[in-house]
């Protein structure tokens, strides 16, 4: 079975999945490493100024995993969430940006888009998602993302929770329908 996820890079290079389910801890690694990913280096402490970034963006991305084979297509170097809804563009055969170190690599087939870790290792083990999928999987993925601006409202400290909402909404285009 293929799962999406939308995940941010926190620290260490560890990744957490962004969705209504989060744990506190979770969540504060999580918005930790959004704010520290944007914060200005002046800012004398942390979140006050992160709703009035210019251009909010967030290390990570869409997460895809085969639960079967247990093959993980991870954001590469350099991806963000802002990118998330590029996945659309395999419904017309285009290649979403991934990142790179490592790229990973895309091929199409027939239904299917073909995906693996390592483009340097096209012979290695690959997740295949039928393209006549995608958008299901997206809209779970924009699912899981409405239930982490809930938890923003919730749980962001300052009161910042509505305005954090709002400008991770605006900036990460999470609302708008696909």
């Amino acid at each position: 079975m293929i799962e999406m996820k939308a995940v941010v890079e926190v620290t260490g290079g560890d990744s957490v999945v962004l969705s209504g389910r989060m744990s506190r801890e979770e969540f504060d690694a999580a918005l930790a490493a959004i704010d520290e990913y944007n914060r200005d280096e002046d800012a004398p402490e942390p979140f006050p100024g992160l709703p009035e970034q210019e251009c909010l963006i967030m290390s990570g991305g869409v997460r895809l995993q085969d639960t079967g084979s247990g093959v993980v297509i991870e954001p590469g170097c350099c991806a963000g969430l802002e990118e998330w809804r590029q996945w659309l563009w395999l419904l017309d055969g285009e290649r979403p940006w991934l990142g790179h170190s490592l790229d990973p690599g895309l091929e199409f087939r027939a239904d299917v888009a073909r995906l693996w870790p390592d483009a340097e290792d096209a012979d290695g083990p690959a997740c295949e998602i039928r393209i006549a999928e995608v958008r299901a999987h997206l809209e779970g993925v924009r699912q899981d993302l409405l239930g982490f601006l809930e938890l923003v409202r919730r749980w962001a400290p300052h009161g910042l929770g509505e305005q954090l909402a709002a400008a991770f909404d605006e900036h990460f285009h999470i609302s708008a329908p696909l």
